[in-house]
């Protein structure tokens, strides 16, 4: 309940303000939360010394670090204020260039080309999603739900009405319903908060990253087009599409899904390494405690609900 009273608050306080004014507040917020969070400050750090030891030191990880909670309180800001945007104003948050970069994204998916989108914890995938929503038609996205139902509820409603389709990760059957209909599939690839997943390598280190996706697309036959929206400096947000991966198909399914992530999760690297000051990510990455049976258990439910037979690895 306290959580759900703070996010109202925030959202009235950022929807009265002006952006200028309300994105200033944000930053002030990020510098007292690197402050207050100490468990999420660890984390984080620890995750950035991992992808950056080797290029930064320990004080510019230290910055980066404070500077990413300061941004990352410009985007809860941004989502608070997500009712104020619409079709018709669009355009005054996107970068020139961005509506059509997101409608050729929405070109992608129909029923005889199923498409998923990927993305990592990178720049603003609320917005993104959202920009995706009113302009280029329904999507679903899967995401995870907050431990509070209120909570839940109040950041699904900013997302509904921008036509997106949230999916818990508790019923990813509701991905396999919208692939089918021809409606294009985001999810956010670079940390498994289920979890389970497979292990590949994230920054030169093996991580328990998820797979559900690459079996979706496997399965169905779907491209895999990476996606990302992040802010530029002068404070609007850039939509920004990769080359399309199109899944390996062998005899070997559980060979053909881990080259799938493999590829998928090295785009990822490269998009975090070019913004790593919007790369939001205050839980352990490479710390997990799943064992590889556990690993495999996301793969089998999976096969499963899509009619995959786990002892067979043709379609």
């Amino acid at each position: 309940m306290f959580a759900f009273a703070v996010y109202k608050l925030g959202a009235f306080l950022a929807q009265s303000l002006s952006l200028p004014t309300a994105r200033n507040v944000a930053h002030v917020v990020g510098k007292l939360m690197c402050f207050f969070q100490r468990r999420n400050r660890r984390y984080l750090l620890r995750n950035l010394e991992v992808a950056f030891g080797e290029d930064r030191s320990p004080r510019e990880l230290k910055l980066l670090r404070r500077k990413i909670f300061e941004n990352f309180a410009v985007f809860v800001t941004d989502f608070l204020r997500m009712p104020l945007v619409n079709r018709d104003n669009l355009d005054d948050y996107l970068t020139e260039g961005s509506r059509e970069t997101v409608e050729r994204l929405g070109a992608y998916a129909s029923p005889e080309t199923p498409t998923i989108s990927t993305t990592a914890h990178v720049g603003n995938w609320e917005m993104g999603a959202a920009a995706v929503g009113l302009l280029a038609g329904p999507l679903a996205v899967l995401v995870d739900v907050h431990p509070s139902t209120l909570v839940t509820r109040f950041f699904d409603g900013r997302r509904a009405d921008k036509g997106i389709d949230v999916v818990p990760i508790s019923a990813p059957h509701r991905c396999f319903r919208s692939l089918k209909r021809g409606h294009l599939v985001v999810l956010v690839g670079d940390r498994s908060p289920t979890g389970q997943g497979i292990r590949v390598p994230f920054f030169g280190r093996e991580a328990l990253m998820p797979d559900g996706y690459a079996v979706l697309a496997r399965r169905f036959g779907a491209s895999i087009v990476p996606t990302f929206m992040v802010m530029t400096p002068e404070g609007k947000h850039e939509f920004l599409l990769d080359d399309p991966i199109v899944p390996r198909v062998t005899d070997d399914f559980d060979a053909d899904v881990r080259d799938t992530v493999e590829r998928a999760v090295g785009v990822l690297e490269r998009y975090v390494r070019r913004y790593a000051e919007q790369w939001y990510v205050f839980s352990p990455i490479w710390n997990t405690d799943g064992t590889a049976q556990e690993d495999r258990q996301l793969l089998r439910r999976m096969r499963k609900a899509t009619g995959e037979d786990s002892r067979r690895h043709t379609m």
